[in-house]
């Protein structure tokens, strides 16, 4: 084979590996796209190797793989040297000023949030309810599973944790790719509350679409060019469901990504729009990532006072805390983080409060305990019950600060609330609600009169409990006040029973037959299960 025939037949097979490549990982067609430019110098590599190996004879020859083996090389040295040019040693004041943050006052100026509206259940909760609520439904479960979304937003100024379902597997994907998917699932961070929202028309684009109507190769072939990464879904307010595809630019050469505006594909109908930051609608939550905020906070911690500082005197250089949560207000979702020294001294020295809607950050100097220091505080006051502490949230009551956690049991439910006091983390409250930790923060008890009148109400309970028994048509469960509550339908009535009646209510499941004793609300207060 003449050396023409080798290259047509090499390049015929780089150029389908190309494709295929892209197809699979569908990089920006763009050179501040690092997947781009990876799959640039392995072609480059690929065309040279293919050139060395056919026999090229006389001067010209030599210099075409000279030639070639000069340009790898060119563009590795080049990308390095703008890097180090770019990078924090030279442009750290740049760095430091990404994000720009608004000092204030605690006292007088951090809001305020409703106390019955603290969302108190962390993801990992969210996501062992929305698994238990899909394993209870038979219809569903066997083609769908939730996927591992569950992203935190708000609806109409209440917080809530959204993810699409999933094709369980590929034959599960060629079974239903036709029809879509029927259902997302919507978590209440306050209560618990697990809704499966069903849909007038089918989710057709997906995480889980193997071909064309995959989110991110949908979006890629739209806008080739675009930097983005992996979209996030998010529902609006009517409840519709989308996703949100954050858009950047490189800020310094090829070191920091910026978001510049935003892409919103309809979940439903693969329709997509491209918006600039100020013009992008008001019910979108998550704009701006989590990790990179807390990156240009720690930027801007390290480098204010110059690179030099960071490394040897290291005068005013602080970081976050290792991690974070978030706080709804105001119709939006703030990310909160704790501020401290770069000694990680166990202590903060404040807090930052960051809009992930449009990185309006703030700062606000308190001295205090660091959270991983009040959730073993919060642990420690219920000791003898081995419970585990989530991620606290930071808020205001009576002016001054104080984490608020949930703490949880060895299967992951919510059994109790702690309230630390954030400047003396010794002073803890417990209590099974978050109304009792408020009641005890302000000194209130339940009095004689109000434990006779409760007394009361249960012996009249006892004395009309009725007989209930019959075949579980549908069962689903929600957390309310820190206790798992089922819910049954029976015989078309809808019955409840608590947690703590019996250690096997969550393995009851669809037709299984059970009886017990009800009160005229419908609540069980003795159970049997078969």
């Amino acid at each position: 084979m003449n050396a023409s025939k080798k290259r047509l037949a090499a390049y015929s097979v780089l150029l389908l590996a190309v494709l295929l490549v892209f197809y699979i990982t569908v990089p920006a067609i763009n050179i501040h796209s690092q997947p781009f430019r990876l799959l640039l110098l392995i072609i480059t590599v690929i065309i040279i190797s293919v050139e060395v190996s056919i026999d090229q004879k006389g001067v010209s020859g030599k210099r075409i793989k000279y030639g070639l083996l000069s340009i790898p090389i060119i563009l590795v040295v080049g990308i390095a040297v703008g890097n180090l040019i770019n990078g924090v040693i030279f442009r750290a004041d740049n760095y430091a000023e990404l994000i720009q943050v608004e000092e204030k006052s605690f006292d007088q100026d951090f809001p305020t949030m409703d106390e019955s509206s603290i969302p108190l259940m962390d993801r990992d909760t969210a996501q062992r309810l929305g698994d238990r609520r899909i394993g209870s439904m038979s219809d569903l479960v066997s083609q769908f599973v939730p996927a591992e979304t569950y992203t935190q937003i708000n609806i109409e100024n209440a917080p809530y944790r959204v993810t699409p379902l999933q094709y369980a597997s590929a034959i599960r994907w060629l079974n239903n790719r036709n029809e879509g998917i029927p259902n997302y699932l919507k978590v209440d961070m306050v209560s618990g509350a697990v809704e499966v929202e069903d849909l007038e028309e089918n989710i057709m684009y997906s995480d889980s679409e193997l071909l064309n109507r995959n989110v991110h190769r949908h979006l890629r072939f739209r806008y080739p060019t675009k930097l983005f990464e992996a979209p996030s879904f998010e529902v609006d307010d009517e409840g519709h469901p989308y996703y949100i595809a954050t858009t950047y630019e490189n800020r310094f050469w090829f070191r920091q990504l910026e978001p510049n505006g935003l892409i919103i594909l309809d979940a439903v109908t693969g329709d997509t729009e491209s918006y600039d930051l100020e013009d992008m609608p008001s019910w979108v939550d998550r704009v701006y990532s989590a990790d990179l905020i807390m990156q240009q906070l720690n930027y801007r911690g390290m480098y204010s006072d110059g690179f030099f500082n960071s490394v040897f005197s290291k005068r005013g250089v602080t970081q976050t805390t290792e991690g974070y949560n978030y706080i709804p207000m105001n119709d939006d979702v703030y990310l909160y983080t704790g501020v401290t020294s770069i000694n990680r001294d166990a202590s903060n020295i404040g807090f930052y409060l960051v809009n992930l809607r449009t990185k309006a950050a703030e700062f606000y100097p308190v001295t205090s305990a660091d959270e991983f220091s009040a959730m073993e505080s919060a642990e420690g006051s219920l000791q003898q019950m081995r419970f585990e502490s989530t991620f606290p949230l930071l808020i205001s009551l009576n002016e001054r600060p104080y984490y608020i956690s949930s703490l949880k049991d060895d299967s992951g439910l919510v059994r109790s609330y702690a309230l630390v006091d954030a400047e003396d983390y010794q002073r803890v409250i417990t209590s099974d609600t978050v109304d009792g930790l408020i009641a005890q923060l302000n000194g209130r008890s339940v009095t004689d009169g109000e434990e006779e009148e409760l007394e009361e109400i249960i012996e009249v309970d006892d004395e009309n409990l009725t007989t209930v028994q019959g075949e579980v048509d549908n069962i689903s469960q929600a957390v309310v006040s820190g206790n798992t509550i089922y819910y049954f339908m029976i015989d078309g009535t809808i019955y409840k029973a608590d947690v703590t009646l019996d250690d096997a209510l969550p393995f009851v499941e669809e037709g299984q037959v059970i009886e017990g004793e009800a009160n005229e609300n419908n609540e069980f207060k003795l159970i049997i299960l078969d």
